[in-house]
């Protein structure tokens, strides 16, 4: 149904679409319970407040959009307060044309909610009430997400009350969002009238020179209060991103095969604010075009630093403020010292620094031991390989072992790495992390460690790892690491004896704040070949049980070595953006060994090359091996055949 609005209703009210749109399904779930068909209405109860993926213009669902709309409110609220910290000004008086401009928002608003829910609340009122806390809005979230389970429960036991409670709940939390989009919006327009105020008492010279300074701190803090409550309210890292541009349509671009693409924005609440007021004030280009040279590019950086474990480089060839149109070109794992544009290059590199370890784990690809290493790099050499790594890509450089911290230059190669732009990370069983080496590692610049846990019974993961003690010092580590800011990651190889404790070992991941879980499936390579392997049937049952549970934890749960995952996860329904298309091995990713021999994979342990005899460009670009793992043509049989080759 079209409505006049005021503002741009395409630009500014798309939170009255998405609650439109969750108004028809949830008359289609009280429907289905009048009909008794639960099933459906439980169906359309996940997808109005969890949220449903339907291609470029997803719904992230109620918990979503009121996220966003929090977000929001603190990133307008920021705008307005590090720039008059940074200039040294008190507030200008803008009143009168807030008060105008403002008036006008909240007609549509009113206009907007008449066939979705009555407004409980005046819009003058919305706005003079104090601001949230963090903690406060996660204690808002917290209460809702009850109110869900409440609604959920009575799903399942067919409540006769069911409907007038979804009803209820409806209501709620539409409220909700409605009072953080009148908030946005006043935050949104202050900020806009104090910028042009400035503009007009400071000159804009200082004005820009301002927002130079402060635009980096602006993306990091309002990113991090995002992260924060996202976290805390029980949804993942990987899904900031989506909730932030929640209330945008996007059209949304990536070639995968030279790891860049763009984002173009087809609409924007806070550029047609801007253009609204613009139009009626007759302000300048060049002052109007302000918060979207400086902090919308802030923003945007400091969001995909905080979701993409990778390197990248952001630029914005297209301004919405200038020219009505907005683009974000991105691309990963760039790296300015390559010396030309190449397809495929390594998105994630592992690197074996060495082979000493002091565990005895049977599973072991690289049978590892306590023996002292021979012919392992040397700190010169392992310098030197980063930096022709870095000639070919940026990537995500993990050292891995044995154990990696038993060498003993493990903080010095960490740091190299994070000078030279790298994103850094470990792979360990935990067992010589203390509060000391966390410390060190985060100083280093370590972003990621992996941790091995394997049971979420002590006795069973000491014996699959060979020693006694080990569970509680992995655990212990994984504590440390996240004390002291590290993202921690939890491996878990897949075996007969914890084939029936994923569960409780995800679980126990995410009680001691764990945000991702990687289930590794057995590949029988180096000490594993004597390990029984589990039947065909039952790595289908397990592949289907991890997806069902990305639903059920927090944790983001993905599994590895596992070819026919992409199958599953089709036919199971799920969103396959989330999951990188088959093997990457070769495309994306490759294997250093201690000793300076690079393979595909440490599953495919094929020798293609040495870097102390060759480069590592030439063995990346010029191997036979690697070629061909970059040809899908060259596939035969139902390998040739498969539609997730």
């Amino acid at each position: 149904m079209a409505t006049l609005t005021h503002f741009n209703e395409r630009h500014c009210h798309k939170w009255a679409l998405l609650l439109r749109e969750r108004r028809v399904k949830l008359n289609q779930a009280l429907t289905a319970i009048s009909n008794e068909d639960f099933d459906k209405a439980t169906c359309l109860f996940h997808e109005v407040f969890r949220g449903a993926s339907s291609g470029k213009h997803s719904d992230p669902g109620m918990a979503g959009s009121l996220l966003y709309h929090m977000a929001m409110v603190t990133k307008m609220e920021a705008e307005t307060r590090l720039l008059l910290e940074e200039l040294c000004v008190d507030m200008p008086d803008v009143t009168e044309q807030l008060k105008r401009f403002y008036g006008d928002f909240a007609s549509d608003v009113k206009e907007l909610t008449k066939l979705i829910i009555p407004l409980n609340i005046e819009p003058q009122v919305a706005v003079v009430k104090a601001g949230l806390s963090t903690n406060e809005k996660i204690g808002m979230f917290n209460t809702l997400n009850e109110k869900n389970k409440t609604v959920e429960q009575m799903l399942t036991d067919k409540n006769p009350r069911l409907a007038r409670n979804l009803e209820a709940l409806f209501k709620n939390w539409s409220q909700n969002i409605v009072e953080m989009r009148l908030r946005q919006e006043y935050e949104t327009i202050k900020g806009f009238l104090t910028t042009i105020a400035l503009a007009k008492t400071v000159g804009l010279p200082q004005l820009t020179d301002a927002m130079k300074c402060v635009q980096e701190k602006f993306g990091d803090e309002t990113v991090n209060i995002a992260l924060e409550v996202t976290l805390s309210v029980g949804m993942r890292r990987e899904n900031l991103q989506t909730i932030m541009l929640s209330d945008h349509f996007i059209n949304y671009e990536m070639d995968m095969s030279r790891l860049e693409g763009h984002m173009q924005f087809l609409n924007c609440p806070i550029y047609a604010s801007h253009d609204y007021v613009s139009k009626k004030l007759g302000t300048k280009e060049d002052v109007a075009s302000l918060f979207c040279t400086h902090f919308c590019y802030a923003h945007a950086k400091a969001m995909l630093n905080t979701v993409l474990p990778f390197t990248f480089k952001l630029w914005q060839p297209q301004r919405m403020a200038t020219d009505g149109k907005c683009q974000f070109h991105l691309k990963i794992a760039h790296s300015p010292t390559a010396s030309r544009p190449e397809k495929f290059v390594p998105l994630i590199l592992s690197w074996n620094i060495t082979r000493k370890c002091n565990l005895k784990c049977p599973h072991c690809y690289i049978n590892a031991d306590k023996q002292e290493p021979i012919d392992e790099l040397t700190t010169a050499e392992a310098k030197n390989l980063i930096d022709q790594i870095c000639e070919v890509s940026r990537p995500l450089l993990v050292l891995s072992g044995g154990e990696p911290l038993l060498r003993q230059d493990i903080y010095e190669l960490v740091q190299y790495g994070t000078s030279k732009g790298l994103k850094m990370g470990l792979g360990s069983n935990g067992s010589l992390i203390d509060y000391h080496v966390a410390k060190k590692l985060k100083e280093a610049g370590i972003e990621t460690v992996s941790i091995s846990l394997d049971s979420h019974i002590p006795e069973q993961h000491d014996e699959f790892r060979g020693v006694k003690g080990s569970w509680k010092k992995a655990v212990k580590a994984i504590k440390t690491l996240r004390e002291n800011g590290v993202l921690v990651q939890v491996n878990t190889t897949l075996t007969q004896q914890n084939y029936n404790q994923i569960d409780d070992i995800m679980s126990l991941a995410e009680k001691i704040g764990v945000e991702n879980f990687h289930l590794f499936f057995l590949v029988p390579t180096g000490r594993g070949v004597k390990i029984a392997d589990i039947s065909p049937a039952k790595y289908e049952e397990m592949i289907k049980k991890t997806f069902v549970k990305t639903t059920l934890h927090k944790l983001n749960v993905r599994p590895s070595c596992a070819p026919q995952f992409m199958r599953i996860a089709k036919d199971m329904g799920l969103n396959m953006s989330r999951w990188i298309r088959g093997c990457i091995a070769g495309l994306y990713y490759c294997r250093v060994y201690p000793n300076g021999d690079i393979t595909p994979c440490p599953y495919l342990p094929i020798k293609l090359g040495n870097i102390r005899k060759q480069p590592f460009k030439e063995i990346w670009f010029s191997s036979e091996v690697f070629k061909m793992l970059r040809d899908f043509n060259t596939l035969k049989g139902k390998c040739g055949e498969c539609e997730y080759r």
